[in-house]
């Protein structure tokens, strides 16, 4: 499951409830994946609020539970990262800002350790991204681009997969405490605004044409002479 799009839309915390729905398992394994250090940190100071029963040990951290379920965390600081989780089983991996992973290749290596061998575990990934950085492409391709958004499809030989947009709008705590963070993204310059505001993936900062828009720029009638 891919969440997210526009910023604000509350993906790290709706990532850290989604975790939640497996500690109730005493054998639930699990895996937080943020980019660097330093996210994963910001991570774990909002994982204190959100687990407040749960054991903090460790650096990087790991999160055990009442029920014996633990989370592991981790970051992939170089491209030889994956390899750390190669051969372990997780039930539940979450990462954090998708599009931060270079390549399909590289996050098809860490997924392969989401497995399970525990009856009632069934193996799930879920991630998070705004539109842009270095995966933003490979991201598009494989979860969004001729697909409908919060319909489950399912490719040949892989499984199934959602795409579930979120905006600001889906918020309404940020909109309430902090109003002006709405104006901010609202007065962005193009293409940031239909980037961060409304989660567009056909416009982002670096791209070619950043002019395009799908809904003119694409024909779909038969124009073959």
């Amino acid at each position: 499951c891919l969440y997210g799009g526009a910023r604000g839309g509350g993906k790290t915390d709706c990532g850290m409830a989604w975790l939640l729905r497996a500690t109730e398992h005493p054998d639930a394994r699990m895996l937080v994946i943020r980019r660097n250090a330093d996210d994963l940190a910001d991570w774990i100071d909002r994982a204190h609020k959100m687990y407040p029963y749960a054991k903090i040990t460790g650096k990087p951290a790991t999160i055990k539970f009442p029920s014996g379920a633990t989370i592991r965390c981790g970051h992939l600081k170089d491209e030889s990262a994956y390899t750390k989780y190669q051969g372990h089983e997780y039930h539940r991996i979450l990462i954090e800002e998708l599009t931060q992973i270079p390549s399909e290749e590289s996050y098809l290596k860490l997924i392969s350790s989401c497995r399970s061998t525990v009856k009632g575990l069934d193996p799930k990934v879920f991630c998070t991204a705004n539109p842009g950085g270095k995966g933003h492409q490979w991201v598009k391709r494989r979860f969004i681009q001729g697909h409908k958004p919060r319909v489950a499809f399912k490719e040949k030989g892989s499984r199934y997969r959602m795409y579930i947009p979120a905006t600001i709008d889906n918020n309404p705590t940020l909109m309430e405490n902090d109003p002006d963070y709405v104006n901010f993204l609202d007065t962005l310059p193009e293409p940031l605004r239909s980037a961060w505001r409304h989660g567009d993936w056909d416009i982002f900062a670096g791209q070619y044409f950043t002019e395009w828009n799908p809904s003119k720029h694409i024909v779909t009638e038969d124009i073959a002479t």
